[in-house]
């Protein structure tokens, strides 16, 4: 074979293997994004309900992709909900005393579809504690398909306001709280029994802290001593939509953590 004839062949030859190996190439790319895509679009979402006797949560997965995607659970336990006060204390988590089972389980979501769990805290009108509170969800695959576990964000966050039952404005720490005003401006009374006579409050929409001062007794505990003070708000920075709540507590002497938090509603705007 002649050496000009050799080289041509030779040429096309490996313009053959770089034409496929750079097809393979963008076709497993392709294959990535298409993949990353469909579990980029798994949406988490919060619904919080209150109901008489709790609070309802729904946890949902929603498939925004053009594709169903499979969740594999190698346990029963499949999502978790956890709950906590404004002292971050956590006052109902999902699993707590739950026994799963060690078991293979996969869920589908279809496109556009949605799967639902549920769980909810029990308690009555009567026992709950008015305040922001704080909730936390998370789901637990150990693989999804098609796609990554890498690219997901399996939790999410949400903020609501719990109303108080009967009887609720006081605590340990504080009674007989009065307030008057609207609009940004009010007034506050009430009684504490507070160590070395100092309290402090905050006014909050569970989003934004507006305020947070300290405040004095003139004596402190046991006895319980009157107080009273004014909270003024310019209407610019008040929440559009949402509840204004005012927490009274104190900082713990032996750890500075917010203590006996009492939360009240002040005003809700719509």
């Amino acid at each position: 074979m002649k050496p000009f004839k050799m080289s041509v062949i030779v040429f096309l030859t490996i313009c053959t293997v770089i034409f496929l190996m750079s097809a393979c190439g963008k076709e497993e790319d392709e294959q990535k994004v298409k993949h990353s895509e469909v579990t980029s679009q798994l949406n988490p979402v919060l619904s919080i309900q209150q109901r008489n006797d709790g609070i309802e949560v729904l946890a949902v997965l929603e498939n925004h992709s053009n594709h169903t995607v499979t969740l594999s659970f190698n346990s029963s336990k499949m999502f978790d909900v956890s709950i906590v006060n404004s002292s971050s204390n956590e006052v109902f988590r999902h699993s707590k005393g739950k026994n799963y089972e060690a078991k293979q389980e996969d869920v589908h979501i279809k496109a556009g579809a949605s799967h639902i769990w549920k769980t909810k805290w029990k308690h009555s009108a009567a026992t709950r504690k008015a305040g922001i509170y704080k909730v936390n969800a998370t789901f637990l695959p150990n693989e999804i398909s098609p796609g990554s576990l890498k690219t997901e964000n399996l939790t999410v966050k949400e903020t609501f306001t719990l109303q108080g039952g009967t009887g609720e404005q006081r605590n340990n720490s504080f009674r007989n709280i009065h307030f008057l005003g609207k609009d940004g401006t009010y007034k506050v009374s009430g009684e504490a029994r507070v160590f070395e006579a100092s309290f402090s409050y905050s006014v909050t929409d569970g989003h934004n802290i507006f305020i947070e001062r300290n405040e004095q007794t003139a004596e402190g505990a046991p006895a319980w001593a009157p107080f009273s003070f004014e909270i003024n708000i310019p209407e610019e920075d008040l929440p559009i939509n949402g509840t204004l709540m005012l927490e009274l507590f104190y900082y713990s002497p032996k750890n500075g953590d917010k203590s006996d938090t009492l939360a009240v509603p002040l005003q809700s705007f719509k």
